[in-house]
């Protein structure tokens, strides 16, 4: 096999990482790409990219793809693996792995975090060879729809044309501090792109004509069964303190529930208990637990 390192994929290139992505999603139900590393494979509007691929020699599948993205400071890195090829993860994994990692330690970067979805014990084995230590797990949890909770709590559509800059001045204001509060316009423009995007399902709650807080929502209709996603919500600090966490979340989850989705899924942090407590309270129960390692580039093997 054969290790091919590059910071734009060809059009070949990329059919052949999306059909790998495309197989492995069919297998397990959900795409075994972020959101974000997802809109950087298939948009390719980030700069500071570099993708790895490990390939058949004798009929020049891919094998392994590993891909690295920088937000915030940080490269995000992700992997995938053909999903006929179980039988050689402990030898393409690691070379997809090293090499992308030298390849952005080549590009200046400092500290990496590398993206597990529901990680097994290889992934966990692989992370330690590597140097890589365990810094946040982040549950997947899912509920029955309709909730049946009364809530009372206005909301409006997101305005594609007028709401952006205000959106994100309440976004970055309630993250600050983490990579969902370095959101520029751009980001929420890539997302409009997507086929997913619907602001009648982007619902923006205002205090005396102040957005206050809002719930985005999201459909995954490839999904089995189809999940209505609770993507992003967040009150304005100025607002916090008024139970809009729980209001938010049950007008999103109301709102996916009208349009015909009977299973909600958010993903929360696993050190966020007030959060978590919320949403066992309103029926959701952990799904699965994916895992974000992180290293420093000075403490990574060559």
């Amino acid at each position: 096999m054969r290790t091919e390192v590059a910071k734009r994929l060809s059009a070949h290139d990329s059919f052949a990482v999306l059909d790998v992505v495309e197989q492995v999603e069919r297998l397990q139900g959900y795409r075994p790409l972020s959101d974000q590393a997802w809109l950087d494979l298939t948009q390719a509007a980030n700069d500071h990219f570099v993708a790895a691929q490990v390939i058949e020699p004798h009929d020049g599948g891919l094998i392994a793809y590993a891909q690295a993205s920088e937000t915030g400071g940080v490269w995000s890195i992700e992997l995938v693996m053909r999903p006929t090829v179980d039988q050689l993860f402990g030898v393409a994994a690691p070379r997809a792995m090293v090499a992308v990692i030298d390849a952005v330690r080549d590009a200046g970067a400092s500290e990496i975090e590398w993206l597990v979805q529901d990680p097994t014990p290889k992934h966990e084995a692989l992370a330690v060879s590597l140097g890589l230590t365990p810094v946040r797990r982040v549950h997947q949890m899912r509920c029955g729809l309709p909730t049946h909770i009364p809530f009372e709590l206005a909301t409006r559509p997101f305005d594609p044309d007028r709401d952006i800059d205000t959106w994100l001045h309440v976004n970055n204001r309630a993250f600050v501090r983490t990579e969902q509060g370095t959101w520029t316009a751009d980001s929420v423009r890539s997302r409009m792109t997507e086929p997913w995007f619907d602001p009648t399902g982007f619902l923006i709650h205002e205090v005396d004509g102040r957005m206050a807080g809002f719930c985005w929502t999201k459909i995954h209709d490839g999904a089995e069964p189809p999940l209505g996603e609770i993507y992003v919500i967040a009150a304005d600090p100025d607002f916090q303190g008024r139970g809009l966490g729980r209001a938010l979340t049950l007008a999103g989850l109301d709102s996916l529930a009208g349009r015909g989705i009977r299973t909600g899924m958010l993903f929360v942090h696993g050190s966020n208990v007030a959060a978590i407590r919320l949403y066992d309270q309103l029926g959701f129960v952990i799904h699965r637990t994916d895992c974000v390692f992180h290293a420093q580039l000075g403490e990574t093997p060559t």
